[in-house]
């Protein structure tokens, strides 16, 4: 606690020397003073304090006369933190009279819970504070009424907590005026809320809003439409301004959306809340039965309207009897929605369930109604009575009509039965489904009589057997047979025709056993039978003996064992004569094909061909190919063309042309020999480029591609000065970009198709390609001199050669301003000479480099050149002004330079001319001057100057050279510091020479002077100094140090050996000990000598015990450090161990006077053991000296001395000697004062409590 208070309203004609401070428990009566010394000032820190206690204080004030009397105890107050005060106000509504505010808790509370507030209002802008609350209040929100429309107020809100501790004011709330005001709610919703709300089963999830709207806006939860309402696991809590739902113990149905309105007269708002709760699933909806039958029946059912936040991954079916209790499993691992279940007993009732299943486990089951397995429908009426409509002598066709009832179920199929008249049995005619209204009943016995019935299949079963059919005999109705079809002329000659025709459609039902063929003149009806009298059996016939150029009718008739049946005449009347027929070629199906025949086989073509009078044969190929291999036979009725051993080349088409009177015909066979393709056609290089060094190959397809698909084409190349062509690739384009090839190279190059049979005939380049093209243009044209009739250039080289040799470069101008260039001078060189130029005149010029290729671009002067003498002042700039260079490695300075006439060049080294040698070399050019270092060394480094002068002045510029190596040795000598038995600190100093970059690390390494061996003790020594331990007590070390930068170490510098060892010695012996305090059981020794070490060393005081009482002791002391134990001290004085005797009582002045004072003091509460002989007494003079004078006598019990004072302030103390010494303790009186100026005080002591001071 921090205390303060008032200067007292009196100073007793004296300045307050300071205070005292005393406190106590608010329930105790003991006051303890709890300030060490005077406190100056008016503000004390009160400490020590135990949590929760109350604690009252008083002052008390001290002046030269002395002590005040205590102030009035202050309020008890408690010793507890404080409490923090509350969160700022925040206006949540505003009327004209009210104003509702609301806080956020205190951060601290003091280590008791917050009990109340107090809400404090003030008018704006110079109103006082005013309580608001004449409740405590509990909660953080409260509504300040009474309030002035448009007045502007603002508000501040305290804390108390149990224990009565009261915070300090919170921030106050901004400016608020009393009015009404309408805002339209809006909801504030934490982002995570934008998605789903998910949770797991059995959790708990809080949905909360905060509202803000004008006049508090009403806020209502809604789910499916309809309001919620606290419940057992719904809590639902409202605020003015925030809102909160919890749904404790998480079922899958509490998910969904909920929604959170907020209204009031401005608008409305909304929010959805979507949650899922993560659960087993829902049971499924609407389980049906259906199609229920006797043993079987199907069910259907929906996915469950909760899927518990999962993929339904199955279902699971069971059911029971009613009879029974227990569930048994139909389907555990069903997909879809629909189940058929089986093997049922028929008449019993069941129930089914379906359960859904996710990933959290099995849903709640759908139950279904009670089910009665049994059929729904029963067998049909029999069918109508069948009829017989086809008979054959082995087969009947039976058609009927369907049953006029079903019998609730769709007919299955048909049974049809058969009865032999002479039997008694019903056989089964049908052995498959019969669905139609007609069956065929075959393997009947001829001449049998059968009649029929049949009988009808639904679900329920068989239906009764239809009425029977009346009987019928198989046997087969048999007449003539009608007329053969197509008749037709085949060939006419002068005395015969050649008919041909197709049998009868219709043989009257029994085998045609053959043809009648009639003749007779068209203007006649006799006709002439000119078959044999059997009849003909083929379908053709020649008539014959007939009369020339005659016209003849001709009919054609079938017979069988009923007769003649209608005949069919002969389109036309035939004429008997020679025919001239055109020639015809009628190759068969092979030969209108492709004929694709292998190398190497024998190729045979057989044309049949026909033409009246016999045509004449040709064979030709279709580009005039040679038929020389061809081996050809011509008949009147074919023609065989034949090739034995046949190549890709025989491959084409062969023509055959026939021809006579009647015209003539051309027919060709397509022939592909399965060979190895031909040669690629029209092989040619696009393209040599010099970017990449490459040539650019195209070709076609071959001609003949073998027969096969050309499945790709092999590039090769070949070098002019060999024979043997290597493989570049092998690609299925018809193009090629071979490279990279040698630049100037020249190649050949062939290009081979393969196909499935092999590598074919290759495609080659006709002239060699070399691998190059004109040139670039050369490099930049500079001016090296100028005088009035002629310009120096020179140029650089272009770039690339184009893969092929410079031959010349062509130097053109012309006047400026003008495109009539000229050649004026073709040279090898870089550089020329232009001469007979005009004196005034400017001239341009640009250079052209030449190849074997061609010329390239021309590379033209920037400028244009005057003809005329110039002078210019030398210049030089070097491009950077420092270089490094590695020892061993090679420099080169190039120092660009300009001036005319041309400047004399003078190198010098840090001062000196530069020395030239093999390895250092300068050479200068008309705009360059260059410095060459070979194999520089660590005395190439420096500050080197370049001097150019002409005519016109001279000019200097300085370069420095920095060579790069391994460092010098570190700088000696090796320092050795802090020497110990088993540590040592070295220190050097950095190399003079660092090798041209920063130290990376120094090397320490040590070696014991006993062996030649030298042991790392560091590589990665950032410092110059090291502290190196490990050592071994009294070895002899020596250590060696090296510097390393990025290329290398230094040679080593070595320090001098050193002995591993303390530099000091045993202490000596410390002082003589005494004892300082000493009971009957201890005794502490005060060891007082000189510090003669400088390490730290504990304290010098020594608690001895336990001791025996009475018996005398004496005491020796050593000290040690790390060097070892020292001398031993002087053996102390003999103490006897008995207790002290307690100091007397506090002494008092009882008479002051102008020469004495009167003390009196307490005997000691114990006198240790023996009788109190002696009292001897002290003064204390001033209390800012603090010296302390003896007065009295210490043998007597009374006596009297003098001391000089002035006007002084004495203090006293007294002391008690009994036999074995004195007490220890003292208690100093109050303080008198004294006006009387003598020199010699005089104190009289007496022995039984009192004692006269005597000034």
């Amino acid at each position: 606690m921090t205390l303060s208070w008032n200067e007292p309203s009196s100073d007793g004609g004296s300045a307050i020397l300071g205070y005292h401070v005393d406190r106590k428990e608010k329930n105790s009566i003991l006051w303890q003073r709890i300030s060490k010394a005077l406190v100056v000032g008016n503000i004390f820190k009160s400490t020590g304090l135990v949590d929760g206690i109350a604690y009252e204080h008083r002052v008390i004030a001290e002046n030269m006369a002395g002590l005040s009397k205590p102030s009035k105890p202050s309020e008890p107050m408690y010793a507890l933190d404080p409490v923090d005060p509350p969160g700022r106000p925040v206006a949540l509504n505003i009327t004209r009279h009210e104003v509702t505010v609301s806080w956020t808790k205190p951060e601290g509370d003091g280590g008791f819970s917050i009990t109340g507030y107090t809400v404090e209002r003030r008018e704006m802008p110079n109103g006082r504070w005013l309580k608001a609350n004449f409740n405590n209040i509990l909660e953080t929100v409260f509504t300040v009424s009474g309030l002035i429309e448009d007045a502007t107020y603002e508000f501040r809100v305290f804390a108390r907590n149990s224990a009565g501790a009261v915070s300090a004011p919170s921030q106050s709330s901004e400016a608020i005026t009393c009015r009404d005001d309408i805002e339209e709610p809006r909801l504030d919703v934490d982002a995570s809320y934008s998605s789903n709300v998910v949770v797991m089963a059995g959790e708990v999830f809080k949905l909360e809003a905060n509202v803000t709207g004008r006049p508090i806006p009403s806020l209502v939860w809604t789910k499916e439409g309809k309001e919620l309402e606290d419940t057992a696991h719904l809590e639902i809590k409202t605020h003015d301004f925030h809102t909160t739902l919890i749904n404790k113990d998480s079922l899958r149905r509490h998910g969904g959306a909920f929604t959170l309105t907020a209204s009031n007269p401005g608008g409305f708002a909304k929010f959805t809340f979507n949650v899922k709760v993560l659960d087993r699933p829902g049971p499924p909806d609407s389980l049906t039965v259906t199609d229920v039958a006797a043993e079987k029946c199907v069910l259907n059912w929906l996915h469950p309207t909760h899927d518990g936040g999962a993929k339904i991954e199955y279902f699971i079916i069971q059911r029971r009897e009613t009879s029974r209790l227990a569930w048994t499993n139909v389907a555990t691992d069903l997909q879809a929605n629909r189940f058929k279940v089986t093997k049922l007993l028929k008449g019993n009732e069941y129930i089914f369930r379906v359960m859904a299943v996710n990933k959290y486990g099995i849903g709640e089951p759908l139950e279904s109604e009670p089910v009665i397995c049994a059929n729904p429908y029963v067998p049909s009426d029999p069918p109508q009575q069948p009829e017989v409509t086809t008979i054959t002598k082995d087969s009947m066709v039976v058609c009927w009509d369907r049953p006029e009832h079903d019998g609730g179920s769709r007919i299955n199929t048909y049974i049809i039965e058969r009865r032999d008249k002479t039997g008694l049995r019903w056989v089964k005619c049908n052995k498959r489904t019969v669905t139609d209204l007609r069956f065929k009943v075959s393997g009947l016995t001829l001449g049998h009589e059968y009649e029929f019935r049949v009988l009808a299949e639904n679900n329920a079963g068989l239906s009764q057997p239809s009425p029977s059919s009346p009987f019928y005999k198989a046997i087969d109705t048999i007449f003539q047979p009608g007329p053969p079809g197509n008749p037709r002329v085949l060939d006419t000659t002068k005395s015969s025709i050649t008919l041909a025709w197709n049998k009868p459609v219709y043989d009257g039902g029994s085998e045609i056993t053959g043809y009648i063929v009639e003749t007779c003149f068209p203007e006649e009806d006799e006709w002439t039978i000119h078959t044999p009298k059997k009849g003909w059996s083929a379908t053709s016939f020649t008539i014959t003996n007939l009369k020339e150029n005659q016209e003849y009718k001709i009919n054609i008739c079938a017979t069988n064992c009923e007769g003649v049946g209608e005949p069919a005449a002969v389109p036309g009347t035939p004429k008997a004569e020679d025919r001239l027929l055109p020639p015809e070629i009628e190759l068969g199906a092979e030969l209108r094909k492709v004929v694709c025949i292998r190398a190497c086989s024998t190729l045979r073509l057989f044309v049949p061909i026909k033409g009246r009078p016999a045509p004449e044969i040709k064979w030709s190929r279709e580009h005039g190919e040679s038929l020389d291999k061809a081996n050809i036979e011509i008949t009147p009725s074919f023609t065989t063309l034949q090739v034995e051993n046949v190549d890709r080349f025989d491959g084409g088409k062969y023509m055959v042309t026939v021809e006579n009177a009647s015209g003539s015909k051309t027919a060709f066979v397509n022939v592909r020999v399965l060979d190895t393709p031909g040669a690629p056609q029209n092989l040619i290089v696009k393209e040599v480029t010099r970017d990449s060094n490459s040539v650019t190959l195209t070709w076609e397809p071959p001609l003949l591609d073998g027969g096969s698909k050309i499945k790709h084409y092999i590039v090769e190349k070949r070098e002019s000065t060999r024979k043997v062509y290597s493989p570049i690739t092998t690609c299925n384009r018809m193009s090629w970009k071979v490279e990279p090839l040698p630049e100037g190279g020249i190649f050949f190059f062939r290009v081979l198709a393969e196909n499935e049979y092999g590598v074919g005939l290759p495609a080659k380049t006709a002239e060699p390609i070399k691998i190059s093209e004109k040139p670039q243009p050369p490099g930049k044209v500079s001016v090296i001199d100028v005088t009035h009739s002629t310009v120096t250039l020179t140029w650089e080289k272009p770039e690339h050669d184009g893969g092929s040799r410079i031959s010349h470069y062509e130097v053109e101008l012309a006047p400026k301003d003008s495109e009539a260039w000229s050649v004026c001078a073709s040279v090898k060189a870089l550089e020329t000479v232009v001469t007979n130029l005009l004196k005034g005149e400017e001239y341009q010029f640009r250079v052209v480099a030449v190849n074997d290729k061609g010329k390239s671009d021309p590379r033209q002067l920037v400028q244009s050149v005057v003809a005329k003498d110039l002078v210019i002042e030398p210049t030089v700039r070097p491009k950077v002004s420092t270089y490094s260079v590695q020892v061993g490695h090679d420099l080169k300075i190039e120092v660009p330079i300009a001036g005319h006439p041309k400047p004399t060049i003078t190198w010098t080294k840090d001062g000196a001319a530069l020395k030239q040698t093999t390895r250092v070399n300068v050479t200068d050019s008309a705009h360059h001057t260059t410095l060459t270092i070979k194999d520089a060394t660590r005395e190439d480094g420096g500050m080197y100057s370049i001097n150019i002068a002409n005519a016109l002045g001279s000019k200097d510029a300085t370069i420095e050279v920095i060579t790069l190596d391994k460092p010098g040795p570190p700088t000696g000598p090796v320092k050795l510091d802090d020497v110990s038995a088993e540590d040592i600190t070295l220190s050097w100093e950095p190399p003079t020479y660092t090798g041209g970059c920063p130290i990376s690390n120094y090397v320490v390494e040590k070696r014991d002077t006993t062996t030649t061996n030298w042991v790392v003790v560091s590589a990665t020594v950032a410092r110059t100094t090291l502290k190196v331990g490990n050592l071994k007590t009294g070895a002899e070390y020596q250590f060696r140090i090296y510097a390393e930068n990025r290329y290398g170490k230094s040679y080593a510098i070595d320090s001098e050996p050193v002995l591993a060892q303390y530099p000091f010695q045993e202490p000596g012996p410390p002082g003589t000990p005494f004892v300082s305090s000493y009971t009957k059981d201890y005794m502490v020794n005060s060891i007082l000598w000189t510090k003669i070490n400088k390490m730290l060393i504990q304290d010098c005081r020594f608690k001895s015990a336990p001791l025996e009482e009475g018996i005398e002791y004496e005491y020796r002391v050593y000290a040690e450090n790390i060097v070892g134990i020292g001398k031993c001290s002087k053996v102390s004085e003999v103490y006897v161990a008995r207790d002290p005797c307690y100091p007397p009582g506090r002494p008092e002045a009882v008479i002051v006077t102008r020469h004495s004072v009167k003390l009196r003091w307490t005997a000691p509460e114990y006198d240790g053991g023996s009788l109190i002989t002696v009292k001897s007494m002290m003064s204390s003079l001033s209390r800012k000296t603090k010296s302390t004078t003896k007065t009295g006598c210490d043998r007597c019990d009374q006596g009297e001395c003098f001391l000089g004072l002035g006007q002084t302030r004495t203090r006293w103390r007294q002391q008690n000697h009994w036999l074995p010494g004195r007490s220890t303790g003292e208690r100093p009186g109050e303080v008198g004062q004294v006006w009387r100026n003598q020199v010699h005080p005089h104190y009289s002591v007496r022995s039984e409590g009192e004692c006269r001071v005597l000034l």
